[in-house]
């Protein structure tokens, strides 16, 4: 998830610093502003929605690891173990089950 944070900073200055070169070729500051807004939408927005779909779609199939998601250590969100803090995936478990603990009961 942090990645996609840090590459959307980078676009965004990108952006930002693009426009502002380009503040020449906008006779009216409106169109600065409207050049602006939409470089950040094309540039910068659309890209991290994608990376995100894509990151929810992966936590989803390593949800399906059965040992990792019934351990007490896995992190749903983030598809972490949080004992190593190692990336669990549909198909790999870090631990390989040494560190398994049930997850606790809500009674």
């Amino acid at each position: 998830m942090g990645v996609i944070i840090y590459w959307g900073l980078i676009r965004f200055t990108i952006v930002l610093v693009a426009t502002w070169a380009l503040i020449i070729y906008a006779p009216n500051y409106g169109d600065w502003w409207t050049m602006f807004f939409v470089g950040i939408a094309v540039v910068v927005i659309y890209p991290a929605q994608l990376a995100y779909r894509q990151h929810i779609k992966s936590t989803k199939r390593a949800a399906q690891n059965g040992l990792c998601a019934s351990c007490r250590h896995f992190v749903q969100d983030s598809s972490l173990c949080g004992a190593l803090d190692v990336h669990v995936t549909a198909t790999f478990t870090p631990c390989e089950g040494s560190l398994w603990e049930p997850l606790q009961s809500p009674y």
